[in-house]
């Protein structure tokens, strides 16, 4: 891997963010592509504090060649850190769509197990009660063989006491389908990619278009959205058009979130490429930001990715039991 120096210590290339399962160490940034490579590249921004544990990611010799003033190194696994920087994936960008066949996480699992890979690689961390907190994050037991009776081990090492245990079932309704109900003269129709960067993981359907229609109704011009939802609930959402915000706070019968909201005839006019549909969560990501012309071919290989995990070799606990329970 190439090693850059500059502002910091750069190793490797780091994947894009919704690409990228991330450690963050002390005095550094590991990450790993979870579509290939077993090595993490790194963002070194504490060569002192770091230098306490770099070795036992790359390797003495590797260690000491970031640390020194070599231009490349060559590296391997680690996959006590692997583990850990996965289950931050899951959480962040798991793509969970009933449309495209990826199952629900169960997130009592994926908190339980990503407490027992923070204690393994706790003493790395730059929080000393990284493994307190993540226990104390795990909402309730997940009634798993092996991984119960270890996560209650480690819970009474730490004095916190979990919460009762809950099976809940990792389904969520499909609703994708045809476009919004009206019950007025559709003049303008469409539907849009939603961007994962603007909600957060899990909130709607990874895979589904949002649809919007344009309706003239009793003398007046409304704007109709509607999205696919995903296993998360309760995330507030709405959707921007022509510079008009909507919120997404209603529910169609087929459980898709909804919103109406009155228009300017204005918006019957506009071109074709100006008929664009953002749907966002209000309070996690601005509507405004610029599109990605790379973002569906980069998705549809993550979804594709995502379809795999759960009986692959390599799969954590949280992908082997995604949708089972």
């Amino acid at each position: 891997m190439r090693i850059t120096r500059g502002d910091g210590i750069e190793v490797g290339d780091r994947p894009h963010p919704e690409r990228a399962a991330l450690l963050e160490a002390r005095g550094a940034v590991l990450a790993w592509d979870v579509l290939g490579g077993a090595a993490p590249t790194a963002r070194v921004h504490d060569p002192a504090r770091a230098a306490d544990w770099l070795w036992e990611v790359y390797g003495e010799q590797a260690a000491a060649a970031i640390l020194g003033d070599a231009d490349e190194v060559t590296a391997g696994p680690w996959p006590e850190g692997r583990a850990l920087a996965q289950l931050n994936w899951l959480e962040a960008w798991w793509p969970a769509s009933g449309e495209a066949g990826v199952p629900a996480l169960d997130l009592s699992v994926l908190h339980a197990e990503r407490a027992l890979a923070t204690a393994a690689v706790e003493h790395l961390l730059d929080d000393e009660d990284a493994t307190a907190r993540a226990v104390a994050a795990v909402p309730a037991d997940p009634v798993v063989a092996g991984l119960s009776e270890r996560l209650a081990a480690l819970a009474e090492d730490c004095g916190v006491v979990l919460p009762a245990p809950a099976v809940t079932r990792a389904e969520f309704a499909l609703a994708a389908g045809d476009a919004p109900a009206t019950d007025g003269v559709t003049v303008h129709s469409g539907a849009d990619p939603v961007d994962w960067a603007l909600v957060p993981a899990g909130a709607v359907d990874a895979a589904a278009d949002a649809r919007w229609a344009v309706v003239r109704r009793g003398g007046g011009t409304f704007l109709d959205v509607s999205v696919a939802v995903g296993p998360r609930a309760g995330v507030p959402l709405a959707a921007r058009f022509a510079a008009v915000d909507v919120v997404l706070d209603g529910t169609d019968g087929l459980g898709r979130r909804t919103g109406r909201t009155p228009v300017p005839p204005t918006v019957l006019l506009l071109p074709p490429a100006a008929r664009r549909l953002t749907v966002y969560a209000p309070g996690f990501a601005p509507p405004d930001a610029p599109g990605d012309p790379d973002a569906a071919g980069r998705r549809a290989a993550l979804i594709a990715y995502a379809r795999t995990r759960p009986g692959a070799p390599d799969a954590t606990a949280t992908e082997r039991l995604a949708g089972r329970r």
